[in-house]
């Protein structure tokens, strides 16, 4: 007679698999499962079995347990533990069992819920050799392999350290599908990219089509893994050892555990939808504009009138197109121009061009200023419709196809370069595009994506995001021509697949 303690995620399904192969059994879980097999009191169920397996949640279940059923152990018996607990427990148990004369194996197990449901698992064993002889065949009801390492506790070092592993890789692959996707790559030719790279591993193939989905179905819990790295974690201490990257999984999961706990530790991918988790801290440069006409000078440049202290403006052509985006604000009796760096030469050059008998000067100070001024949460950004270069501004467009009317455009103020078309435009009421806000019914779904109605293209994403609740958003141009459209089929940007529905939110 076997008996089974804890019918969790795997517990339950190995339950199954020795059902199905006639196997003498008896079941106990904490909380009762309504079972043929299921008993009430493990301790009177010890007494009765010959294996006593533990498939339980952690080292405090583990420990309550075996001193539970204590009084039910001899030397006819062997305690198996299948959990993957800390090192020191395992040791208490070996060191536990040999004092009362039964046998011990340290034999955790890997594998999850598909493979334990199909007899699949992978055992790590530590222990004495013939005992684990005398057990193999039972072992092999539920596994595909049984790896032998020598004495306890190597099997559960084994487990912790292959579970940080399997732990940082969904780390670094969610990072990796949210760069791609917000620059317009789309995660399903990643996906096929990675299957050809070294990079690729069996956790990605196991993660990136439920992540896809959008499905944090459990196979393996954020909590569980959790766990687990906080074990690989103390290892790493108690060896002295620095490691850097333990460290920085161990406190996503641990973030990750405070919303997402029982679900699969793949809802990694939800710390990237925090709203308080990513913000668009651009590196930005800084420059100073000095002298007694630097207030005319400016105005005669930019769209928005300097004379309110500080706010967003455009650097146009002669055709009302954008040049440079830029915020400004008055410093004493001097103006600071704040842009993205990458636009410090253009800018520079821009603003140096059209200085003829001005009495200004243009001070670079980015390497004085390396902090921007705010920092824009990126998720809150794409929900309330706020445009940032180069997503949704960019040389060529047209400001008021932006929105930018109310915050980066002045109606009243004197001349300045494109002045004429944008008035021209105010009067006409009608832009070629317009960026609209976008509910998308799929995650993951990269920028740059095109938006089509009856097969026709439409418009295209232009950022996305996915915010605390799970819903995506996005940002988008929607082409005049569909200005009455609301509901738009989503192509991937890298074939002619199409991968999602949007639809204009207000």
């Amino acid at each position: 007679m076997t008996l089974i303690l804890g019918l969790g995620i795997i517990g339950s399904r190995v339950a199954d698999q020795l059902t199905s192969a006639s196997y003498p059994l008896k079941t106990w879980n904490r909380t009762p499962k309504d079972r043929a097999d299921s008993v009430d009191d493990p301790t009177e169920a010890a007494k009765e079995s010959h294996v006593i397996a533990s498939y339980l949640k952690d080292e405090v279940a583990v420990r309550e347990l075996f001193e539970r059923i204590r009084p039910s152990l001899d030397a006819s018996k062997t305690f198996m533990n299948h959990s993957t607990i800390d090192v020191e427990t395992t040791l208490w148990l070996d060191q536990q069992c040999r004092e009362i004369g039964c046998d011990f194996l340290d034999a955790p197990f890997t594998g999850s819920r598909d493979a334990s449901a199909t007899g699949n698992l992978v055992y790590y064993v530590a222990g004495e050799a013939p005992v684990l002889e005398k057990h193999r065949a039972f072992l092999e009801i539920s596994s595909k392999a049984i790896v032998y390492l020598g004495a306890a506790p190597a099997a559960t070092v084994v487990k912790i350290t292959t579970n940080l592993v399997s732990a940082s890789a969904v780390q670094a692959l969610t990072e990796a599908l949210e760069i791609s996707r917000r620059h317009g790559v789309d995660p399903r030719a990643w996906h096929e990219a990675a299957q050809l790279n070294g990079c690729y591993a069996m956790v990605h193939r196991m993660k990136i089509p439920t992540l896809l989905e959008n499905d944090f179905t459990p196979h393996f819990s954020t909590d569980n893994m959790r766990k687990d790295t906080r074990y690989a974690f103390d290892l790493a201490l108690q060896a002295g050892l620095h490691t850097p990257l333990n460290l920085e999984t161990l406190q996503q999961l641990d973030l990750a555990s405070e919303s997402f706990s029982e679900e699969d530790f793949s809802a990694l991918a939800k710390n990237h939808y925090l709203e308080e988790g990513i913000r668009a801290a651009q590196s930005t440069a800084k420059i100073r504009v000095t002298g007694p006409d630097s207030e005319r000078y400016l105005n005669g440049q930019l769209s928005n009138d300097v004379c309110q202290g500080e706010g967003k403006a455009c650097l146009l052509n002669a055709k009302g197109q954008l040049e440079i985006f830029l915020s400004f604000k008055k410093d004493g009796d001097d103006f600071l121009i704040e842009i993205p760096h990458s636009l410090r030469e253009a800018t520079l050059a821009r603003l140096d061009k059209y200085l003829i008998a001005d009495d200004v000067e243009l001070i670079d100070e980015s390497e004085q200023s390396p902090e921007p001024w705010e920092l824009v949460e990126e998720t809150s950004r794409i929900r309330d419709g706020i445009p940032k270069w180069p997503n949704e501004l960019f040389p060529g467009l047209l400001p008021p196809e932006a929105g930018l009317e109310d915050t980066a455009i002045s109606y009243t103020k004197g001349c300045y370069t494109g002045q004429e078309v944008i008035s021209r435009m105010k009067r006409a009421g009608k832009t070629n595009k317009h960026l609209v806000k976008l509910t998308l019914d799929k995650p993951l779904i990269p920028s740059k994506s095109k938006l089509l109605s009856d097969g026709k293209e439409a418009g295209w994403i232009t950022s996305v995001a996915t915010q605390k609740d799970g819903k995506e958003i996005a940002l988008g141009y929607r082409l005049r021509k569909f200005e009455n459209t609301t509901q738009f089929d989503v192509q991937s940007p890298s074939s002619p697949e199409i991968i999602a529905q949007a639809t204009i939110r207000s």
